[in-house]
């Protein structure tokens, strides 16, 4: 997981698809035969369990990747939605196991579904991608102000070679003949780090105005 952006967008994918899920096992529970929905129960049954995993280990363990950690009431939200898919979990196997709901159960779950499970997994993806996008975006700009100050370090220690290198060429021409190989080298180090100072100009300008 290179960046907390990238972190955000997996969770999501991972959690978000548990609510259709729920709802999916809801409509399985009403339909008077449910073996006619084998791939569907299937599929919002890994649904689920991809959503838990996610949210039981798979989620802290990005986040630790990461050396970043959910406020309190995030980390609360985080367990209320665990605790919010057991009674679809519950339903999914009374479903596997042939066993057919009664009215009060599926009435019951509806009621999660709509009350319970929805609004909690919403509100957690919610308060999660702003979290996560948030701490992001201000790692991205501390980067971004370490780079520069890396960048002006350099230029600081390129405009010090260019005055060694031009005291070098006057030391050099005074001393005549003698000089004149090292005042070539000198001149040319001049020109190198001219060039060095350039291209970083050019750099600490683009950050500068991103």
């Amino acid at each position: 997981m290179k960046t907390l952006a990238d972190l955000q967008n997996t969770a999501f994918l991972a959690i978000g698809p548990s609510r259709i899920a729920a709802l999916s096992l809801l409509s399985l529970a009403r339909a008077e035969d449910a073996s006619k929905g084998k791939d569907v129960f299937k599929m919002s049954v890994k649904r689920l369990d991809v959503a838990r995993d996610m949210l039981r280990k798979d989620l802290p363990d990005l986040l630790k990747e990461q050396e970043h950690s959910f406020p309190g009431d995030l980390e609360a939200q985080r367990d209320a939605c665990l605790a919010a898919l057991e009674p679809a979990f519950s339903m999914a196997r009374d479903l596997e196991a042939g066993r057919n709901p009664s009215l009060s159960q599926i009435e019951n779950f509806d009621d999660h579904c709509l009350y319970v499970l929805e609004p909690t997994v919403s509100t957690f993806v919610a308060d999660m991608t702003k979290n996560l996008l948030e701490t992001h975006a201000q790692r991205m700009k501390a980067r971004d102000a370490e780079m520069i100050q890396a960048i002006n370090n350099a230029e600081s220690v390129g405009r010090n070679i260019q005055l060694i290198a031009f005291n070098a060429s006057v030391e050099a021409a005074r001393i005549g003949e003698m000089g004149r190989g090292f005042a070539v080298i000198a001149t040319e180090i001049r020109q190198l780090s001219g060039k060095t100072q350039t291209l970083l100009d050019d750099i600490s300008d683009l950050l500068r105005s991103a």
